[in-house]
């Protein structure tokens, strides 16, 4: 496998390079190195508005990523014997090809633009409202015990009111949690029982890890929206609203290079 090593004032804008990548290089791929005149070559055959999008630290480092993995193809190709094939010159230049059209796309899409549209953002979120839900959680309040029959005798005790909690045993809480039936087949169906409320004693004993529980609903969150400005929210919202604007560019791109470059007969 090829070794790759990216100088680090590429990615994060420090002033110390990466251990392994020679002074004022920007990155090794196998034996080869390459350097800033490497990196201005290839931002000089872009256009203003790509040379735009691949500037500053992270337009820059999407712009190495892209040659590091054009020329790793590259490698790769020659170690398999495959360095003429025209295949991998079509690999490279489609590598390449995906960096203009990222450029190109953003051009025509900026995501700040998306970002800035709270209109958009807004309408998406209240249509898709149960996208954007925190689930419901609960939790129990019981007394451990090792084996199941302990457990059951004691949880019809305290349903027949004939013993209390803390007399069966050291009182614990469990922290809240969301449902998740496939991690806890046989906690979560009976904690999350339909017609259950705060206070009410669990139907049957639960097991939790290696000891079982004897107890009640301590608390119960029911699901809500997540807030509108949460910022986790807000990047779903945008690469949601951003996505259909970002195909509708892509295919009248596509008409336009059609037309531009229309297909000829061999």
């Amino acid at each position: 496998m090829r070794r790759v090593l990216i100088a680090a004032l590429v990615v994060c804008g420090a002033c110390v390079d990466s251990e392994g990548v020679p002074p004022g290089k920007i990155a090794v791929v196998g034996d080869v190195v390459l350097g800033a005149d490497d990196l201005a070559g290839i931002q000089a055959q872009l256009g203003a508005y790509a040379q735009l999008r691949f500037s500053g630290g992270e337009g820059r480092a999407a712009l190495v990523n892209a040659v590091v993995t054009a020329e790793l193809l590259a490698q790769e190709a020659t170690d398999n014997g495959l360095g003429d094939d025209p295949r991998v010159r079509f690999a490279v230049l489609e590598e390449i090809a995906n960096v203009y059209l990222a450029a190109e796309l953003e051009r025509r899409v900026p995501r700040a633009t998306v970002a800035a549209d709270t209109a958009a953002l807004r309408e998406h979120y209240d249509a898709h409202l149960s996208e954007f839900m925190q689930p419901e959680t609960r939790s129990v309040q019981g007394v451990f015990f090792f084996n199941v029959d302990d457990a059951d005798h004691a949880l019809k005790q305290l349903k027949a009111g004939t013993a209390k909690l803390k007399e069966l045993g050291e009182v614990i809480a469990t922290p809240e949690q969301s449902r998740d039936d496939k991690e806890q087949p046989s906690y979560h169906p009976i904690l999350f029982g339909e017609g259950l409320g705060v206070g009410d004693w669990l139907p049957a004993p639960v097991i939790m890890g290696t000891v079982v529980v004897a107890g009640r609903v301590a608390a119960i969150n029911p699901a809500s929206p997540l807030p509108f400005d949460d910022p986790g929210v807000q990047e779903r919202l945008v690469v949601a609203v951003r996505a259909p604007r970002v195909a509708k560019a892509k295919k009248e791109l596509m008409d336009e290079l059609a037309q531009r470059f229309p297909e000829s007969a061999p």
